[in-house]
């Protein structure tokens, strides 16, 4: 089932419509006729009974409290029928939901006015949380969604205050957790500035309403704290103008809200609805109605509601699309310019995958003038990338499109905590998503041998876990190269040997760089409009790096015993990487020596040399007892060796003083108490 969606979704790009079969064309039938789903009612009001259709997923393979989603049906509060999204909730059980398609009093069977359709969608929200325990459901995942007067309602759900049922448990919020509207009518009211419906379409809409139609114009109560959305819209609707889901989209975005605008290009109102009715038709409802369901399954993805997909792209399934690519596809293909910029370690420096992605866009887009950006240190983990972001990236301009490699990084030679694997990528992919909004991100997981092994064993290595976290909450994609790698050595088509260890030979390098490659190509097969990237309000970690940077060091005051100097490097012993041995630094090798640093904000880091001779920091906050922080790695024995330390962390937001001293004491097997300091930091 987990690769059902991919399998159609290749059928479509083929045009070989097979899987259409499986497929229950939508009718208007009322009662539905929906065999695969229990029903029960969920509401009596005005001697009506109002159920709900629900289709559970499987047990067995699907444990504990499952997220759920509710569908109301479209028909201009007049009529329709819950088995409009039958489709939908049958896909959506088979990943994991709980899913819904609920009735409500419509004007042709109860004689209601869509405030009643408001008030039964409400109640609906408020009986499945209400029965979360019994639904085997999480009561604070719960999706509303709908179709056009059903989109409405469901929006209604999510932005409009009252309007509930009276007699119902208010102490149960009937509020969504998040919102996926298909051609909705977020607009039934005129506002200040009418610029969006005509004052024909209006009366026909308030017409229908009685009362004040503000009440329940969604886009008249648009605020701050709103419920996540996706809207899939046809350019070309007539029923619901695009214009009105495009205002709603951006006063959404304005109040610091997550939404999503899928536009459709030239399609009508209802496209996605498989009516299946002629041959003709059948290509092109398919067509949409896939395309919906991959980027709903997306945004579910993206708010950890379901498990991504692992997709099989040339032979390969460890990949996970989250998003799309549009942005970058546009640059390259219609403003023929593209910035690719490429940060990790080492084997993002080295001649690795990285040429071959850069070889492989270059065909793909002969006419395209390029820049690539190689910002690959090596030894340095995803702490030291977000300190030096700006610096090595951002300066170079808006970035078209960005990878990310640190996962061996921060296992191995920072073994970095949890936290630490986290606040470090997430610094990352929020300051390029604020200083290029529209750029797009794919991060690569590579393997050593320690790592290798938990997967082999069934286990995720820890900075695979949270880099994946973090790209789950910003909708970025992954490329698992690892368990690829994994999955290979384990199935007898690969060893470690040919893949060639911690830095790939050419042949690890060429399965990172087809993976890339292919995650990219078949995502550009869509014709998908560009638009900005949201970025969600809330931080994964509220320490994570995402304003850092380094300062000068003329920000380190009060020096005494430390100079700014290119270091004498010939007289030190010890291996040396040529890109640090002409850069001048601020070093000391006299206990006591001392400097304060001022700053606002969180984190202050330094960014050292760290070699045979690495001492001790002795960090004094605010005036308050010395912390130590011990320079010297494990790698320090025989290489002045590139990683940052942390002087101070999870501060009270605002200014701060350090006080830094070199301290009399040293690593059992330092040779000194050097401090070579390559970069203040602070975040």
């Amino acid at each position: 089932m987990r690769l059902k969606l991919i399998v159609l979704m290749m059928a479509l790009i083929s045009s070989s419509f097979s899987s259409a079969e499986e497929l229950i064309p939508m009718r208007g039938t009322y009662p539905p006729e929906l065999p695969q789903a229990t029903s029960e009612v969920y509401k009596r009001v005005d001697g009506a009974d109002l159920s709900a259709w629900i289709y559970q997923p499987d047990r067995e393979e699907f444990s504990g409290p499952r997220p759920a989603i509710v569908f109301f049906f479209g028909g201009g509060w007049k009529a329709g029928s819950p088995s409009q999204f039958q489709n939908q909730c049958r896909y959506l059980a088979s990943r994991g939901m709980v899913a819904i398609t609920a009735d409500y009093r419509v004007l042709s069977r109860h004689e209601a006015s869509p405030l009643d359709c408001v008030a039964d969608a409400k109640s609906a929200i408020r009986w499945v949380r209400e029965n979360a325990e019994k639904l085997n459901i999480d009561p604070d995942k719960i999706v509303a969604a709908g179709g056009s007067a059903g989109g409405h309602t469901a929006c209604c759900t999510g932005v409009v205050p009252g309007m509930d049922e009276t007699g119902e448990d208010l102490t149960i919020s009937s509020v969504p957790n998040a919102m996926a509207l298909f051609n909705p009518a977020v607009m039934v009211a005129p506002l200040e500035s009418n610029e969006l419906l005509t004052a024909e379409k209006l009366k026909s809409i308030t017409d229908r309403i009685p009362g004040d139609p503000t009440l329940i114009s969604p886009i008249h109560h648009v605020r701050k704290g709103l419920p996540s959305t996706i809207i899939f819209h046809g350019t070309e609707d007539d029923a619901v103008p695009f214009k009105t889901v495009q205002s709603f989209t951006e006063r959404m975005i304005a109040n610091g809200n997550r939404c999503e605008l899928k536009a459709f290009k030239g399609e009508p109102h209802g496209f996605f609805n498989p009516r299946l009715r002629t041959a003709e038709t059948q290509q092109r409802e398919l067509k949409s109605y896939f395309k919906t369901i991959e980027q709903l399954d997306e945004f579910l993805v993206s708010l950890d509601y379901l498990e991504p997909l692992q997709q099989t792209v040339n032979g390969y399934k460890n990949t996970t699309l989250r998003g799309n690519f549009a942005n970058s596809l546009h640059q390259f293909s219609h403003k023929k310019t593209g910035h690719v910029a490429f940060l990790g370690g080492s084997i993002t420096e080295m001649n690795g995958y990285r040429p071959m992605v850069m070889e492989l866009l270059t065909k793909q887009f002969p006419e395209t003038k390029f820049t690539f950006t190689n910002a690959g240190i090596s030894s340095t983990c995803s702490t030291t990338g977000a300190f030096r972001l700006k610096r090595d990236v951002l300066s170079q301009g808006p970035v078209d499109l960005l990878f990310v490699e640190y996962a061996v990084n921060d296992d191995q030679d920072a073994m970095h905590t949890k936290d630490e694997c986290v606040r470090g990528v997430e610094g990352i992919i929020r300051q390029v998503r604020k200083h290029s909004p529209k750029s797009d991100i794919v991060m690569t997981y590579f393997v050593n041998p320690g790592m290798l092994e938990q997967l082999q064993s069934g286990k995720m290595p820890l900075p695979m876990a949270q880099h994946e976290n973090v790209a789950k909450h910003y909708g970025v994609s992954t490329i698992q190269l690892a368990r690829e790698v994994a999955d290979q050595i384990t199935e007898g088509d690969l060893t470690w040997k040919q893949f060639g260890g911690t830095h790939p030979a050419p042949h690890g390098n060429r399965i990172a760089a087809d993976l890339i490659y292919y995650l990219l190509t078949n995502d550009w097969k869509h014709d998908v409009e560009p638009a900005s990237h949201t970025v969600p309000e809330q931080l994964v970690d509220p320490f994570s790096y995402v304003n850092a940077g380094f300062v000068n060091f003329d920000q380190a005051v009060k020096r005494q015993g430390w100079d700014v100097s290119v270091p004498d490097w010939k007289s030190l012993s010890g291996s040396k990487r040529d890109r640090f041995t002409s850069i001048p630094m601020l070093h000391a090798t006299e206990p006591g020596s001392s400097f304060e640093l001022t700053f606002e904000g969180t984190t202050a880091i330094a960014y050292i040399s760290a070699g045979p001779d690495a001492g001790v920091l002795e960090v004094s906050v605010d005036g308050g007892e010395p912390q130590k922080v011990n320079l010297y790695h494990r790698y320090s024995k025989g290489l002045h060796y590139p990683r940052s330390v942390e002087l101070a962390t999870e501060l009270t937001p605002g200014k701060h003083t350090l006080k830094v001293t070199l301290s009399k004491e040293s690593h059992a097997e330092s040779k000194g108490t050097a401090a070579r300091i390559m970069a203040l930091g602070v975040n």
